[in-house]
């Protein structure tokens, strides 16, 4: 019995198209159970896969023309059960310790990270396995990962530890928890992949590390393999600076740690940032050039797939088998076995196998963007690259010139929506930067791996390589410094929504078909055009209709920033200005690049008309930096504490010429942008910084649009609020931004009462070291009838209104309930 036949997928094109619907529906069936609010129950999951699992056996055993169907159901039950067993965490957990003062035991799992803020203070982060917790029960087992972050102290070495070490800690027990707004990469989903369910942070009391005695041989091997990264790192350290030395380890074996930020940037305007993140381009740049040698040392096909195995097999271990590196190295590796065998049509279903076989072990992997990236780039290559190649070919381009466009733009074009979706920025020098930067990197790659290797036997000849690498990387920084100037090097693209993303692959399935089809697909078209047209342009008629009728209506978006205040008001037809932006106290975390200016670009914006800072803090200021480095910015209002004070929140030169422009508010000051009109409601007088903290120089701005009104307070304290009461200021409010993140040094009963809000907005930080917000604000806010919303809990807020009606969206990261399932 045939039972390839009877499923329908018998040689070749069939056989991959019922792979990638496989592939497909078991997609579904986890992003499905991720979408449910409430976990599914498991043994309903059960019972079906069985009955489908049985039913597929019966349907092939009589040889059913309809045999694929339950199997393909089969898929989707699967998908939906994975993920529900490994969104479920067990009972011991460390994460079911969160907000609980714990001593923790557990062992290293990798080497230590130190990293150095922008104070010069050093941090020490500790990734452990956990073995067990001593809380106030007494101690007990436990399992999970965890990160510890601790400092040095003074006068007291940092403690030598190895992989295997045992280390004990004692500290606060943290969930995960990222920024909360679309677009934006979801932290704790990427730590759960990883396998880090919690943190801990434990400062200068440091951590207690015991040798392990008897090291099992996996410690051994994984303590040989960071010995030997130790190895490169230092010797690449003797003979080149600092910062060159961090860009060509991470070019080797991946991380940021320590790269000059302008390189970063530079690579990343180019398109080419994924060199310094070991994936499936290093990978196949590593097979590359096995698969090059051994045809020119006219090897066996057999033996140079082996070779290629070995060499990945290899830098998967140098490259700390981490789970990236890992997933790459067994996609790249089952493809490029098969392509060096000659066997193309093999690679594609070795790539769809590997990929179902990644989901089935690891569900949560369809949510992590490197996979996402790595599969789509490695189809781009096996489906796209060829049909491009050809094409290029056929119309008398250079074969050299032909592959390497190929391969750019096979990779881009399918990786496109993605990079849509979380970055919004699409590089347009790529083209120029892979055809004339990335074959000097590949080349620095190589050069120093080898010099690595050399060093063990011949170490001045190892040093003599590693210093050629260094005068390439300063080649490389020069060439993309160029390529990065150029106009329109780097593009906005708009965020891509669902419907979008599948027109998008759909047009690419179609033009990967082969002619036949495609030709009885248009020969369909043909012969339907009129009904086509018809249907096309009732659509195109109803949006149409739809747009026109919709009143215009105002957005303000309360972007998740953290401990911190950011709002970004959208007038009617596109206008932008922000009120507030954000920032960390220490500067340790860039929210102005790394949450503002990608929420703006999410959201379509390109160009803001004003920034208005309530106060020079660094949690309400410090954002603004970036976002006038990065984009547009007409106005820069301020209260009255300075532009030195503002210059230092947002770490800029005093004379900086972007200072120019600030302006500090009055009282009664009034501006109106495409029909919305913001009122300077107090701006107080600056006061000695010596007897105040700040919160007194707050000013506070109220946003009108028809009915609808918007009061933002920053850290107006209750003095303030007393202060304006008596001067019998009109605050009343549709929406409050609640003052000092709902501390009660603010939100007095009588403002509150003469605001009068529908809706109180809370910024703040998640499980923040302040307590924000007071219990006593919250119930006084309950007791006032105020609805309130909170970003720590609903992530970014969002008001839409036409002057007289309000709707309000909440967004919550889609998949924050994967650590909190039991």
């Amino acid at each position: 019995m045939n039972i390839s036949k009877h499923l329908h997928f018998e040689k070749g094109q069939q056989q991959e198209s019922f792979l990638v619907l496989l592939l497909f529906v078991l997609s579904l069936g986890i992003f499905g159970a991720a979408m449910c609010e409430t976990a599914l129950p498991m043994t309903l999951l059960a019972v079906a896969f069985v009955v489908l699992l049985v039913l597929s056996a019966v349907l092939v055993w009589r040889e059913h023309r309809l045999a694929f169907l339950p199997l393909v159901l089969l898929f989707l039950v699967l998908g939906a059960f994975r993920y529900e067993t490994a969104a479920r965490l067990p009972a011991n957990d460390i994460s079911s310790f969160a907000r609980q003062d714990i001593h923790v035991t557990g062992r290293l799992s990798e080497t230590p990270r130190f990293t150095e803020g922008s104070d010069g203070q050093i941090k020490i982060r500790y990734a452990i396995d956990v073995t067990s917790v001593r809380a106030e029960g007494g101690e007990q087992a436990a399992s999970g990962g965890c990160y510890i972050y601790s400092r040095p102290v003074e006068g007291r070495a940092i403690p030598d530890v190895a992989i295997g070490d045992v280390v004990e800690a004692s500290g606060k027990v943290r969930l995960p928890h990222g920024y909360q707004n679309p677009g934006q990469l979801d932290t704790e989903l990427l730590l759960r992949v990883q396998g880090i369910t919690a943190s801990m942070a434990v400062g200068k009391r440091g951590v207690k590390v015991t040798s392990e005695l008897r090291p099992t041989f996996a410690m051994r091997f994984h303590r040989q393999i960071a010995a030997i990264r130790e190895h490169y790192a230092a010797s690449m350290m003797e003979v080149m600076p600092q910062r060159d030395a961090a860009a060509i380890f991470a070019m080797l074996f991946g991380g940021y740690d320590g790269i000059d930020p302008a390189l970063l940037v530079q690579f990343t305007t180019t398109g080419i940032v994924h060199i310094l993140s070991v994936s499936g381009s290093h990978i196949s740049l590593l097979a590359a050039v096995l698969a090059w040698l051994g045809s020119f040392l006219r090897l066996p096909r057999l033996v140079t797939a082996a070779g290629v195995i070995f060499a990945i097999t290899i830098y998967t271990f140098l490259a700390g088998c981490v789970p990236p590196v890992l997933r790459s190295a067994i996609m790249g590796g089952l493809t490029f076995f098969a392509l060096a065998l000659g066997r193309e049509r093999d690679a594609r279903r070795l790539l769809l196998v590997a990929s179902i076989g990644m989901l089935l072990v690891w569900p949560l992997l369809l949510f992590h963007i490197s996979f996402q990236l790595s599969f789509l780039a490695t189809a781009g290559l096996l489906y796209l690259a060829p049909r491009l190649q050809a094409w290029f070919v056929d119309h008398r381009v250079p074969r050299l010139l032909s592959g390497s466009f190929a391969l750019t733009i096979s990779a881009q074009g399918a990786t496109l929506p993605v990079i849509a979706y979380y970055f919004n920025q699409l590089s347009l020098s790529c083209l120029l930067a892979n055809l004339i930067v990335v074959p000097i990197v590949e080349l620095m790659i190589v050069f120093g791996l080898f010099a690595g290797l050399i060093g063990w036997l011949v170490a001045p000849l190892g040093k003599l390589v590693f210093a050629l690498d260094s005068l390439l990387l300063g080649l490389v920084r020069e060439l993309t410094r160029v390529l990065a100037a150029l106009p329109g090097s780097m593009v906005w693209v708009p965020t891509p929504g669902a419907l979008a993303c599948a027109l998008y692959y759909a047009w690419l399935g179609v033009l990967l078909q082969p002619s036949e089809r495609k030709q009885a697909l248009f020969a369909f078209l043909s012969a339907h055009r009129k009904q086509e047209l018809a249907a096309l342009a009732a659509v195109i008629v109803f949006f149409a209709a739809a747009h026109l009728a919709r009143p215009d209506e105002m957005a303000v978006h309360f972007i998740d920033v953290g401990q911190g205040d950011a709002a970004l008001v959208v007038t009617p037809h596109g206008h932008a200005f922000l009120v507030d932006t954000g920032g960390t106290r220490d500067g340790a975390y860039d929210i102005g690049a790394r949450v503002d200016v990608p929420y703006l670009l999410h959201v379509g914006v390109h160009k803001v008309d004003a920034i208005f800072l309530s106060h020079a803090h660094e949690d309400h200021a410090a954002g603004a930096g970036s976002i006038l480095l990065n984009l547009p910015v007409q106005h820069v209002f301020t209260s009255s504490e300075g532009r030195e004070a503002y210059a230092k929140s947002m770490r800029m030169s005093t004379a900086d010429k972007a200072l120019a422009t600030f302006t500090a508010l009055q009282t009664g000051d009034r501006y109106t942008i495409d029909g919305v009109t913001v009122e300077v409601v107090h701006a107080p007088a600056a006061v000695d910084e010596t007897e105040a903290d700040g919160n007194e120089a707050c000013d506070v701005v109220r946003v009108r649009y028809g009915k609808a009104a918007f009061l933002f307070t920053g850290d107006m304290t209750k003095e303030q609020e007393a202060q304006l009461l008596a001067a019998d200021a009109d605050v009343a409010a549709t929406v409050l931004k609640v003052g000092h993140h709902g501390s009660d040094t603010s939100s007095s009963e009588p403002f509150l009462r003469a605001v009068a809000p529908r809706y109180g907005v809370i910024s703040v930080g998640y499980d923040n070291s302040y307590g924000h917000p007071k219990q006593t604000i919250l119930d006084r806010l309950a007791s006032l009838g105020i609805e309130t919303l909170r970003t720590d809990e609903q992530g970014a807020i969002v008001f839409h209104t036409d002057g007289e009606r309000m709707r309000v969206e909440t967004y919550a990261q889609t998949h924050r309930n994967v650590a909190t399932r039991k």
